[in-house]
């Protein structure tokens, strides 16, 4: 196997303010803008909502109960994300949450004068991954091949991908075809890394053409995502042909997508939810065969230096059941800090939206917008769910 060098990105990848590499280890360019959906209607139910939805809790073993509302999980949920550390710290943010009905909550926090609202587009990195995972679970109607889950588990062997150009009329086929992160080209086979878990963009760009949308620009990946039953109509464009990272969109219309899950639209993805779940931590003997994490590792091989949490990896997205300090989310978190979560009862979703190029290459791995942003957004959640 060659030795892995350091970086999540081709030397370079960040050109421009919207132009970057997709999370935790995928190139990505974003030149172009999603689409928006108003969500004038989801905010005016959500304030009626607010008044009006209890959730009964027993706080005795005898007769006392009381009842926390939506107004106590947001109040809750608004003071972490201005008041707690872990949120405070980081470069400006929104975040909302919600059930399967629509947004219930919502807020910013961050630091900066220019706070992200629910319609500012932004590139979602990784967080294209579940969408990806998703429209293959769609289309094939829940039935998964052996090779399926290797490829959405990142665990097929093509791992010397780097990352896809922007260039008009670039498939992603081509893509494949470019420099590879170490020598040869980004579709290359490493065969000492096959069943290996490794977080990275071949395998998706990969099983990809061999699906059939090998031909396919970033236009026609946006109508063939469109076609896909059950997929929120204008909520996402490729920006970039790369499937595992070339998302770009909103925290509101990202949402859509989760609540589509929770509704039981996207039935087929909300069952997959942990479903073939590998390990994927570096950071103790009880899993083997892992590469490169970046919930523990900053740089393919290399040391724990992002932090020692035990995560679990399934189809696409992350299970967040680190023994001491996980509670089973699934998540898909992006290099630029957009992270999106279902909590695991599938009652919640959430979503922290920011974009923060300056910090995806800080010197000190934990600061990564990656790894802020799931920090904060578990502090948001946990809030919400117990205030």
């Amino acid at each position: 196997m060659r030795v892995r060098a350091a970086g999540w990105c081709g030397v370079g990848a960040l050109a421009a303010v919207l132009a970057g590499c997709g999370g935790g280890g995928d190139g990505t360019g974003t030149d172009s803008a999603a689409a928006t959906d108003s969500t004038a209607s989801l905010t005016q139910a959500a304030a009626v909502r607010r008044t009006r939805t209890t959730t009964p809790t027993t706080t005795s073993t005898t007769t006392a109960t009381t009842t926390v509302t939506v107004s106590d999980r947001q109040a809750a949920a608004a003071k972490a994300a201005t008041t707690d550390p872990a949120c405070t710290g980081i470069t400006a943010f929104y975040w909302e949450i919600g059930d399967k009905t629509g947004k219930l909550g919502s807020g910013q926090g961050g630091t900066g004068t220019t706070k992200p609202t629910a319609t500012t587009l932004m590139p979602v990195a990784s967080a294209s991954k579940w969408v990806y995972a998703s429209a293959v679970i769609e289309a094939q109607k829940g039935v998964l091949s052996a090779d399926d889950v290797s490829y959405l588990s990142m665990r097929s062997g093509y791992t010397n991908f780097n990352d896809c150009s922007s260039t008009t009329g670039m498939t992603v086929a081509a893509c494949l075809t470019a420099a590879g992160r170490f020598s040869g080209t980004n579709g290359d086979y490493e065969a000492d890394t096959a069943g290996q878990f490794y977080y990275g963009g071949g395998h998706m760009q990969v099983h990809a053409v061999q699906r059939g949308w090998g031909s396919y620009t970033t236009s026609s990946l946006t109508t063939a995502l469109k076609g896909i039953k059950g997929m929120p109509t204008n909520s996402f464009n490729y920006t970039n042909v790369q499937l595992a990272g070339g998302l770009g969109t909103n925290a509101s219309n990202y949402g859509l997508f989760l609540r589509h899950v929770l509704d039981g639209t996207l039935a087929q993805t909300a069952a997959a939810l942990g479903q073939h779940a590998v390990c994927a931590h570096a950071n103790g003997s009880d899993c083997t065969g892992v590469i490169f994490s970046p919930i523990n590792q900053s740089h393919p091989g290399g040391p724990n230096d992002i932090g020692n949490e035990s995560w679990h990896y399934s189809l696409g997205h992350w299970v967040e059941d680190d023994p001491s300090l996980g509670d089973g989310t699934f998540s898909s978190p992006g290099k630029f800090g957009f992270y999106p979560w279902i909590d695991k009862s599938k009652t919640w979703y959430g979503v922290l939206a920011r974009y923060d190029a300056a910090n995806v290459y800080n010197t000190d791995p934990t600061q990564t917008p990656y790894n802020t942003s799931r920090l904060c957004g578990r502090k948001i959640r946990q809030a919400w769910l117990n205030p």
